[in-house]
């Protein structure tokens, strides 16, 4: 059963990510409501003539001597093609194999069966991987995925999940599991049919093209995390970076697909009483700008905060307090006194390490163990 709004924007109640007692947040709660096909190898052939007038231009003459043997042959291709019409590829390969010597007739037999085998494989994997998803297919992942991405307690954001395990809560799972669970009619309109027979090709397909439409959903989500901070031909600062506060407004403003759209006042209990998804927020918007100000563009900053939440989920409630507690302090050092990007300092920009939780703990007297 797809997970409604109302359940996702809360994530899982019992998972330990939501357990913030003592943790402090210094802002003020928010007042206000806010086609490839195989070549072939040999000349043409024009099925509809297979043996037709000989060329009038001069040719090099040779002892050769056709039997009658051979003109009977061409008159019985010639027949069959004509009442089985076969298209070039299989016609060239009947050509080839049919006309042999009795000692050979075995040989070109199992060789014309095999190239018919391996036409008809190459044909199914480029009709399976030369599906074209339609655009009712791709408004529900994206849909899903925008859904998907306001659930606070997600344990990977990535579409390579694997790395650290096969997790459920992920957001490449959830959005195969809402494609699943929709009706039979549903997904033989909008799949490729192959896919509902599990062919290898067409599974490997579909998965990447749900890979490539949340990866565009993540990007939003960057995106809205950067708020006068990332800078493109398309993108413009407006004005300074935006308190915790401000930023989960406009994620819970925008991410909501239509039809599910959160009031003002939901969307203010939301920023003042969900921890978690404030937390989580927060700590994506460091990695973000770090990756943004100081490392290549070509690292993956979704990876990264994937591995630093198995991190989590494998630890003590008192490590993820702790945790917790650094990274709203860093948010707030960083971005609550609406500040421009430029007027930080770039050094500042960084996320609280694990050495860091250690010793946040050791120094309140608590035992540092993960």
């Amino acid at each position: 059963m797809v997970m409604s709004m109302s359940d996702l924007i809360q994530g899982d109640v019992n998972d330990p990510s939501t357990q913030f007692e003592g943790v402090r947040d210094q802002l003020i709660p928010l007042i206000d409501s806010p086609n490839h096909t195989s070549p072939v190898a040999n000349q043409e052939i024009d099925p509809a003539n297979l043996f037709g007038p000989l060329s009038t231009a001069d040719t090099t003459m040779n002892d050769t001597v056709i039997s009658s043997l051979d003109c009977a042959i061409n008159k019985t291709c010639t027949d069959l093609q004509s009442k089985l019409n076969l298209d070039p590829e299989h016609l060239s390969i009947a050509l080839l194999t049919s006309t042999c010597d009795p000692e050979a007739r075995h040989a070109n037999m199992i060789f014309a069966m095999a190239a018919y085998h391996q036409l008809s494989v190459q044909s199914n994997m480029s009709s399976a991987a030369n599906h074209l998803y339609d655009d009712r297919f791709k408004d529900f992942v994206r849909t899903q995925a925008c859904m998907i991405l306001l659930n606070p307690t997600l344990e990977a954001y990535s579409n390579n999940p694997h790395l650290n395990g096969a997790l459920p809560k992920t957001l490449y799972y959830l959005t195969l599991d809402a494609v699943d669970q929709q009706s039979t009619e549903w997904k033989e309109d909008h799949l490729a049919s192959k896919q509902l027979q599990d062919d290898p090709v067409a599974l490997e397909n579909y998965r990447e093209a749900v890979g490539e439409l949340l990866k565009n959903q993540r990007s939003n989500l960057r995106t809205l995390l950067l708020a006068n901070i990332l800078e493109t031909q398309r993108i413009t600062i407006k004005g300074p970076v935006p308190n915790r506060h401000e930023m989960l407004t406009s994620i819970y403003q925008d991410l909501p697909p239509k039809g599910e759209k959160l009031t003002a006042t939901q969307i203010q209990a939301q920023v003042n009483g969900n921890w978690a998804m404030r937390i989580r927020m927060s700590y994506a918007r460091l990695v973000m700008v770090h990756y943004y100000v100081h490392k290549s563009k070509k690292t993956s900053q979704w990876v990264e905060i994937d591995e630093r939440l198995g991190i989590l989920r494998a630890s003590s409630v008192d490590f993820h307090q702790h945790h917790a507690q650094l990274v709203l302090d860093k948010d707030n050092e960083l971005f609550s006194h609406l500040k421009n990007f430029g007027e930080i300092p770039k050094e500042d920009f960084t996320v609280p390490g694990l050495h860091d939780v250690r010793a946040s703990m050791m120094a309140r007297g608590t035992p540092a163990n993960e």
